[in-house]
This record gives C-alpha cells, structure tokens and sequence, in this order.
C-alpha cells in the first residue's frame, strides 16, 4: 500500500518532457505556416506579373500594325518610352506609346519592372514581354536579367517571368 501513496498524480518530470514535445510540434506548425504565407506572397507576385504581361500582350494584339513597325520593341519600359518611328501609321504609333507608358504605370505601381524585347526562341521575330519583381526589379534592364538563352531556363535565384505575344 504504501508504494500505491507514493504515486499520487503525474510528477514535474514527465510535465516537463509532455511541454517539451508540445513546444517542438508548436514550432514545426509556425515554421510550416511561414512557408505557407511566403509561398502565398511569391504566387501573388506572379499572377500580377501575369496580369500586367497579359494586358500589355492583349493591346498589342490589338494594334497590329504598330507590332509590323516594331512599336512595341523598346527594351526597358521607362516612364518616357516612346514607340518606334512608323511611317505607315501615327496613329498605331501614338497608341503603342500609351500602351506603353500604361503598362509602365500599372508596373511601377505594383513595384514591378516590365522590358519588351525578342522572345528567346532561336531565330524569333515574336515579341515577349518580360516582368521582374521583388530583389530581381532592382537590376532588371534586360532580357538576359531574367532568361538564359543558352541553355533555354530562367536564370536560378531571379523572380521575373515572360510572355509571349503573338
């Protein structure tokens, strides 16, 4: 009888130890949570960066005879971007040049950087639209920022993408 009276309810050890395993399981949650938000804030950044390429395709497609005049073919997308002479079309030309300035706006809003430029394809006449976000907007002034052509892959470590407009 006596030893049934020394075990009276559960000691501090095992308390200890059943806080230790619940501590452990608390921190692989919050670890696990972390990746979930950053993985959440990655997959944002590039459906904007889609919708930003998307749009920019979609008014190209619209203005084909700017595309002929490559309009659209300027590099980097700054606040001054001025479209290519076209003799055949000043008002194909004026619109390219909104588009462009419009697309420069929604980007620089959003803390993106937007280049149009030849897609990697060998050979391509096609224009691409290129977007970099995040620590990759900072130094992006070119395709090769972004795209490897060489070995046809995206260049490890950057957060940029690129859309083909037909």
């Amino acid at each position: 009888m006596s030893k049934m009276r020394a075990q009276r309810g559960v000691g501090m050890v095992e308390v200890l130890v059943a806080l230790l395993l619940l501590a452990i399981g608390v921190l692989g949650f919050t670890a696990l949570q972390l990746r979930a938000v950053g993985a959440s804030i990655e997959a944002s950044s590039q459906i904007l960066a889609l919708n930003l390429a998307r749009d920019l395709t979609e008014r190209m497609r619209a203005n084909p005879q700017a595309i002929q005049c490559k309009s659209y073919a300027v590099g980097k997308i700054t606040q001054s971007t001025v479209a290519a002479t076209c003799t055949n079309g000043a008002t194909a030309q004026a619109q390219a040049t909104k588009d462009l300035q419009n697309a420069f706006t929604q980007a620089n809003n959003q803390g993106m950087v937007m280049v149009t430029d030849t897609c990697p394809a060998k050979a391509s006449s096609r224009q691409c639209v290129y977007v970099a976000w995040d620590k990759t907007a900072a130094s992006f002034g070119s395709k090769s920022d972004c795209y490897d052509s060489d070995n046809n892959t995206y260049k490890t470590g950057t957060t940029c993408l690129f859309l083909e407009a037909y």
